[in-house]
C-alpha cells in the first residue's frame, strides 16, 4: 500500500492506498506520522484507495489525529473509500473526523 506525500503551500495532501488493517500497521505508523515533523498547518488525508481497514487502521488515524491536534493543526479527510465509510459507519466516526455519516 503506497502512501504518498504532496506539500502545496499551507497545505499537505496524504494519500492512502491499499489495506490499512493490523497486518500493514506497523509499516505505515512512520510514514503517517512523518506528517507530524512537517510545517504545513492542514493535513487532508484521501483514503478513497483505501480498500480494507480494521481497528488497528482506526487506531492509528485516531493517533495522526489527536497528534496534530495537539499540535494545533487540522486534519480533514477528503476522500473516503466504501471500506472506510463501512468502518466509520460501525463505530460512529464520521463526526470525530468531521465527515457526515451516510
Amino acid at each position: 500500500m503506497p502512501v504518498t506525500l504532496t506539500v502545496q503551500e499551507d497545505k499537505l495532501l496524504l494519500q492512502v492506498s491499499g489495506g490499512l488493517t493490523i497486518f500493514q500497521a506497523a509499516e505505515r505508523k512512520p510514514e503517517l506520522l512523518h506528517v507530524l515533523t512537517l510545517a504545513q498547518p492542514q493535513v487532508q488525508l484521501d483514503l478513497a484507495g483505501v480498500d480494507e481497514i480494521d481497528t488497528a487502521g482506526i487506531q492509528l488515524l485516531l493517533l495522526l489525529r489527536r497528534e496534530l491536534l495537539e499540535q494545533g493543526r487540522s486534519l480533514e479527510i477528503v476522500g473516503a473509500s466504501p471500506a472506510l465509510l463501512v468502518a466509520f459507519d460501525l463505530l460512529q466516526l464520521h463526526d470525530r473526523f468531521g465527515m457526515e455519516a451516510a
